[in-house]
C-alpha cells in the first residue's frame, strides 16, 4: 500500500509540474511567468509543509482558501499580483536567468548615462533581470541592438520620436524604445520628481528591473530598484551599483540605506 501511495504522490506532483511548466512556457515572455512561479512556490512548498506536518485542520482550511474565487483574486488584484511576481522573481527562483558578469556592458551603460547627463537629455532606462517587461515592450518600438552611447544618445535626443518613452534592455541588448511604463500611485515626499521619475518608480514596483532615470531639468541620475530610490548617483557609483544589482544580487541585498523619496 505504501508503494502505491508513493507512486500516486509522484504521479500527482508530475502532473501538477507539467501543468505549471506548460503555463510558464505560454507566458514566459510576460510578467505572468513570475506570477505563476510565485503561485507554484506557494502551492508546492505549502503543500509539502502541510503533508509533512500532517496538519489536517490546516489542510482543510488551505483547501477551502485555494479555490476558484481566491485564484481570481490573485489574478486580478494588483497588490496580490505584485506580491506573487516578486516571489517569482526571488533570487533562488531566478537562478535559471542568471548571466555571467560582463563589465563591458556595465561600462557601456555608464558611458551612455554620462553622455546623456552632459547633454542634459532626459532618459528612462529599464534593465531587465528576471522579468522581461514584455507587456511594456509591446507599447514601444521594438529593437534588437547592442547597447551603446550612440544609440541611447540618439533615442533620448529631444528631437527624436522615441525620446519621451523608456528604453528597455534585456540580455544586454536594447529590445525596445519609446515604451510606456505605469506611473506609481503612491505619494512621493519629493515634489520635484516628475512624470519620468514616477514612471521609473512605477515599473520598479511591479518588477525586479533596475531603472535608471536621468533628469532633463537638473542633469542628475536616479537609480530605482523595488521601493528604493537613490538620488544624485555619480557615474562611478552607478557602475558599482549596476554590477551589484545585475551580477551580484546577494551583495546588493546587504546594501544601502538609500533614502526613499
Amino acid at each position: 500500500m505504501d508503494v502505491f501511495y508513493a507512486l500516486r504522490c509522484v504521479f500527482e506532483i508530475s502532473v501538477l509540474w507539467f501543468i505549471f511548466y506548460q503555463l510558464y512556457r505560454a507566458f514566459k515572455d510576460s510578467r505572468a511567468a513570475a506570477i505563476l512561479a510565485g503561485l507554484a512556490a506557494i502551492v508546492f512548498l505549502g503543500g509539502a509543509i502541510l503533508e509533512l506536518t500532517r496538519a489536517t485542520v490546516l489542510q482543510v482550511i488551505a483547501g477551502a482558501i485555494v479555490g476558484p474565487g481566491t485564484l481570481l483574486a490573485i489574478l486580478f488584484q494588483p497588490e496580490l499580483r505584485t506580491a506573487l511576481a516578486k516571489l517569482g522573481s526571488n533570487r533562488i527562483l531566478g537562478k535559471l536567468w542568471t548571466r555571467a558578469e560582463d563589465q563591458n556592458f556595465i561600462t557601456r551603460v555608464c558611458d551612455s548615462v554620462s553622455y546623456l547627463v552632459s547633454k542634459r537629455f532626459g532618459a528612462l532606462i529599464a534593465i531587465c533581470r528576471t522579468n522581461r517587461l514584455s507587456e511594456y515592450v509591446k507599447t514601444g518600438t521594438k529593437l534588437d541592438a547592442v547597447c551603446s552611447r550612440e544609440l541611447l544618445g540618439t533615442i533620448f535626443h529631444p528631437k527624436t520620436l522615441l525620446h519621451d518613452g523608456a528604453a528597455v534592455i534585456n540580455n544586454e541588448r536594447i529590445v525596445a524604445a519609446g515604451c510606456i511604463f505605469p506611473v506609481t500611485n503612491k505619494e512621493l515626499k519629493d515634489r520635484s520628481l516628475g512624470l519620468r521619475h514616477r514612471a521609473g518608480i512605477g515599473v520598479a514596483e511591479v518588477s525586479d528591473a533596475v531603472v535608471i532615470v536621468v533628469s532633463e531639468e537638473t542633469g542628475t541620475v536616479s537609480l530605482v530598484v523595488g521601493n528604493m530610490v537613490q538620488r544624485d548617483v555619480s557615474v562611478a557609483m552607478l557602475n558599482t551599483r549596476l554590477t551589484e544589482l545585475i551580477y551580484h544580487n546577494a551583495a546588493a541585498e546587504q546594501d544601502n540605506k538609500s533614502s526613499e523619496k
